[in-house]
């Protein structure tokens, strides 16, 4: 267990910042779960008292707000540009199924409340960039992106073996891409009868 950050005696509010609140909260969390998140622990942690710490943070639910969108910002995002979407959603998938994996307490916290922020919202803005950049339309790859996330949390809360994961993933993706095909040969049919339409008739 790590110690208190140290404190003295008359230390201004100033001096204690929002980042060690937050990056202490992880620890609680990760070393007991959402249970052990308490305003009274989490001020013995960092050498307050949970009044004290009430200058700083509203309650335990902004508290476990702020927890939670940092460590979704520490989800790495694959870049866009020269894009190949197939393997950057399989790295998303796994970069969230891992962060998942070392903080549980995010699945748990998630079935009881929302607890969407900021780094939540640009993790799901960019995994729809990227199915988007498979050519997916907006509606399909809006659909396409819930399913990775939902298979990621799956994987996760299953604790399931990383080759199956694969597995899985990467059967869910050959389905993206059969979908892609069939409308890649549905277009070409299309401009094909549209060519023959725009075809003077014989004996013109």
């Amino acid at each position: 267990m790590s110690s208190p950050i140290p404190m003295t005696a008359g230390m201004p509010r100033d001096a204690l910042h929002q980042e060690q609140i937050v990056q202490a909260a992880i620890t609680l969390l990760d070393e007991g779960g959402i249970e052990s998140l308490t305003m009274r622990r989490l001020g013995s942690r960092l050498g307050i008292t949970a009044a004290a710490l009430y200058w700083h943070v509203k309650s335990r639910h902004d508290v476990l707000l702020l927890a939670a969108d940092t460590v979704w910002g520490q989800t790495p995002l694959s870049a866009l540009d020269g894009l190949e979407w197939r393997p950057a959603l399989l790295a998303m998938a796994e970069n969230l199924r891992s962060m998942l994996l070392r903080h549980p307490w995010l699945l748990a916290a998630m079935t009881v409340q929302p607890l969407d922020g900021p780094a939540r919202d640009r993790h799901d803005e960019h995994l729809l960039a990227v199915c988007q950049a498979s050519g997916l339309t907006r509606r399909d790859a809006e659909q396409a992106a819930q399913s990775v996330v939902t298979f990621a949390i799956g994987a996760a809360l299953a604790a399931a073996p990383r080759p199956h994961v694969s597995f899985g993933l990467q059967s869910l993706l050959d389905g993206v891409e059969a979908r892609l095909a069939a409308r890649t040969r549905l277009d070409t049919a299309d401009e094909a009868d549209a060519q023959l339409d725009r075809r003077p008739p014989r004996g013109f």
